[in-house]
């Protein structure tokens, strides 16, 4: 051994040691003594030539030819592949060789992000230092660890391993999860150090981030860089596997890749959330997962998976050999269109997305919580809503794009794009709030930046009250009568933790409707109550649009034209009173992103703008109470419809003791909704009367769980419904009339 690595070594072994011993509780599986171990093992290299001649794969294979003979690194992982199959020793001492020279030739650049060139070349060396492990000799098995530390060192994560969060942040990604876990692995028997950092960090830190919140079948970091982290969360999925310790993660892993399939728009898009880089696609391209569907699919045996993976695209070019080793060629696709049309994504997210079908004609709406706010990618929009028929009507506003004005932690993102006035959601305005100490965050009216908007580190730090990452908690949710085509999908919550001080209480509910009318298919109504800290905090209530708004009076009209779009939407605004409602419209040339007095603009040219997907919005709607008070209700109904043949069902606003709603319909079908002012659930009596002359369909929220009946007057027999505890929901049909409705146990 040589002076240098001699005392690198003795470094990193006196640093390892001192980890593993404060780490004694966190057990990690050890590699087995032989090789290959990294991506594969024996058994997986016996059916390696039936891979590579499988038709389904047979495309891969193409693509890897191709890259190999136009990238010296795609050819040395491809050689090594070969040497697995067919072993040619020359060939591999060859490979052995070319992959020492890029691996002492790799540089970190003086760019942003550019640890992950460096990183991924780990990869590359580790897939041949494991692969052609036997030809290897002494000293290309020392150069070849000093290069893998030295490439460790340009990583954010330092080594030994210690920067960084492991719940958000690029040391999330894969710097540990594959690329110094990777190396470590390959080079287990000669140096375990690597290894132990790595896998210690892996199973202390990242592992217990994401088994708490894979049960709620999302992630947190937006329709961008969620799917990039979630499909680098794999990794570790199939290498531990392959080293005999089975499926480390929570099972519910599977499910998390529903979210993106229930937020694909029919035009392939995904509703925005969070941080957005994949709007640079080309419109109608639809959105790549870094193959977090398909190898997913592979994994867990999920033919639905499957069908969104080849919908959307499977994995990249850097990820290719990837989907040759792991892909599961003989799973068969099911279909998406048999899934239920609403569906609910639990704690720690408190999301739900509702839909009419998965046809061109679909209408998607998508509504938060958001228990916890992660930071990071993710933004300030608990109780945000969007809304897409034939094109995105209700939208997120800004863009992840432009230059300096576009980069991360630029004056539009901070004050704009990540902010809650960029998001269809409430606004609390006190002229007097300071959103941090330093004074980069100017005042929006919005939510409050959860820990000064810092990355938490761990779970620990994530949970931790004194954090501030909690901001809302769900208090109802459901969808019926119907599992898979509803009629109704409700979601409810308490937003009063995303805010400062000057919130005493804010609670949002909405309301899906699946109309089943062709020319109005569905309706979304949001339902808020917001009581401030001071009367004179005004309280904003707004949607975004990319096109103007047209305005009349308490009613408001949003179209869609571009690309081909023909969507509606038209806006009833049943609350404040109309004699207490001012329904203005911001935006237009200079009022883009415009913040209480300034526009925080994005300097993206034009050109790149009109060639991506972009809908960076230019509008918003703001409603407001005209009088100020302490305590105010919103209470907003949006009809979808096609532009060039346009409906709009008459609305009316009701209220019934505690409770306030609307009448949605006419004599052909009529919709009665009531829900209580307090979003608290009660056990009272509900008197329902449904006007005109036909039937309704009728619902109740915040009821007390348990069996109820709705008795018309004049009627014999009652109709009865369940109520559970998850939604405080009922729903009932019946004819017009006057109805009161109760828990049996009260008669």
């Amino acid at each position: 051994m040589n002076p240098s690595r001699a005392l690198f070594a003795a470094v990193v072994c006196s640093l390892a040691t001192a980890l593993v011993a404060v780490a004694a509780d966190v057990a990690i599986p050890m590699p087995p003594a032989e090789h290959p171990r990294l991506y594969l093992r024996a058994a997986e290299v016996a059916k390696l030539p039936q891979r590579l001649a499988h038709p389904v794969l047979a495309p891969t294979v193409a693509r890897l030819e191709k890259l190999a003979k136009r990238s010296p690194q795609a050819r040395v992982e491809w050689e090594a592949l070969q040497w697995l199959v067919k072993p040619d020793a020359a060939k591999a001492r060859a490979t052995i060789a070319e992959t020492l020279a890029l691996l002492q030739a790799c540089q970190l650049a003086d760019r942003q992000d550019a640890c992950r060139e460096t990183g991924r070349m780990m990869v590359t060396g580790a897939i041949v230092y494991d692969w052609l492990y036997p030809l290897l000799t002494a000293e290309q098995k020392q150069a070849f660890g000093v290069e893998f530390v030295r490439l460790a060192k340009t990583q954010e994560c330092g080594y030994p391993v210690m920067r960084g969060g492991s719940v958000t942040g690029h040391t999330s990604e894969a710097m540990i999860m594959r690329d110094i876990l990777s190396a470590g692995i390959a080079t287990y028997d000669e140096d375990p150090e690597m290894y132990r950092l790595a896998a210690t960090r892996f199973f202390r830190e990242h592992l217990p981030a994401r088994n708490w919140f894979y049960p709620g079948n999302a992630y947190h970091q937006g329709d961008s860089y969620g799917v990039h982290r979630y499909s680098l969360d794999l990794f570790p999925l199939f290498i531990f596997d392959r080293l005999g310790a089975g499926n480390v993660y929570n099972p519910q892993q599977q499910f998390v890749p529903y979210y993106w399939i229930y937020t694909t728009r029919p035009d392939g898009q995904r509703m925005r959330a969070g941080d957005s880089f994949k709007v640079s696609t080309a419109w109608g391209t639809p959105w790549n997962e870094f193959g977090a569907s398909l190898l997913t699919a592979s994994y867990y045996g999920d033919g639905v998976l499957l069908s969104q993976a080849k919908q959307q695209g499977g994995a990249g070019d850097g990820e290719a050999i990837f989907e040759l080793l792991w892909r599961d060629p003989d799973l068969a696709p099911k279909p998406i269109a048999a899934l239920p049309l609403s569906r609910y994504f639990g704690s720690p997210f408190g999301w739900m997305v509702a839909r009419t079908g998965w046809g061109e004609d679909a209408v998607v709406a998508e509504r938060k919580i958001n228990d916890y706010n992660c930071a990071n990618h993710q933004h300030l929009d608990a109780a945000e809503f969007q809304l897409y028929a034939r094109g995105a009507l209700a939208i997120d506003s800004g863009l992840y794009e432009g230059g300096s004005s576009g980069n991360y932690g630029s004056p539009h993102h901070k004050n704009y794009y990540w902010r809650t006035i960029a998001h269809n959601a409430l606004l609390v305005y006190d002229p007097a709030e300071k959103f941090n100490a330093k004074g980069d965050y100017g005042n929006d009216g919005g939510q409050r930046l959860p820990n000064g908007r810092s990355e938490p580190r761990t779970l620990e730090d994530l949970r931790a009250p004194e954090k501030g990452y909690r901001t809302g908690r769900v208090l109802a949710h459901g969808f019926g009568p119907d599992a898979v085509t509803p009629d109704y999908t409700l979601l409810q919550g308490d937003l009063t933790a995303a805010y400062s001080a000057k919130v005493r209480g804010v609670t949002r509910s909405f309301v899906f409707l699946n109309l089943r009318n062709t020319r109005v298919p569905a309706a979304l109504i949001v339902f808020d109550r917001v009581v401030s800290a001071d009367p004179v905090f005004r309280k904003f209530w707004l949607l975004h649009t990319v096109e103007e708004p047209r305005l009349d009076g308490v009613r408001a009209a949003v179209e869609r034209t571009e690309h081909g779009a023909r969507g509606q939407l038209n806006l009833d605004v049943l609350w404040p009173a109309a004699d207490n409602v001012d329904l203005g419209k911001v935006g237009g040339p200079g009022k883009e992103y415009w913040v209480f007095g300034t526009n925080y603009t994005n300097d993206l040219p034009a050109a790149r703008r009109a060639a991506g997907s972009m809908e960076t919005g230019a509008w918003r709607i703001e409603l407001s109470p005209k009088r100020a008070a302490a305590e105010d209700l919103f209470f907003t109904v949006m009809q979808t419809t096609d532009r060039m043949a346009p409906a709009r069902l008459p609305v009316k606003r009701i209220e019934s003791g505690h409770r306030v709603g609307c009448v949605l319909g006419n004599d052909q079908a009529t919709w009665v909704v009531l829900l209580r002012k307090d979003s608290q659930r009660s056990a009272e009596k509900v008197a329902v009367t449904v006007p005109g002359t036909a039937s309704a369909r009728v619902l109740l929220t915040d009821l007390a769980a348990g069996r109820w009946e709705a008795r018309r007057a004049g009627a014999g027999k009652a109709v009865a419904f369940e109520v559970t505890a998850e939604s405080g929901a009922g729903w009932f049909e019946g004819d017009a009339g006057e109805w009161m409705v109760e828990l049996s146990a009260a008669r």
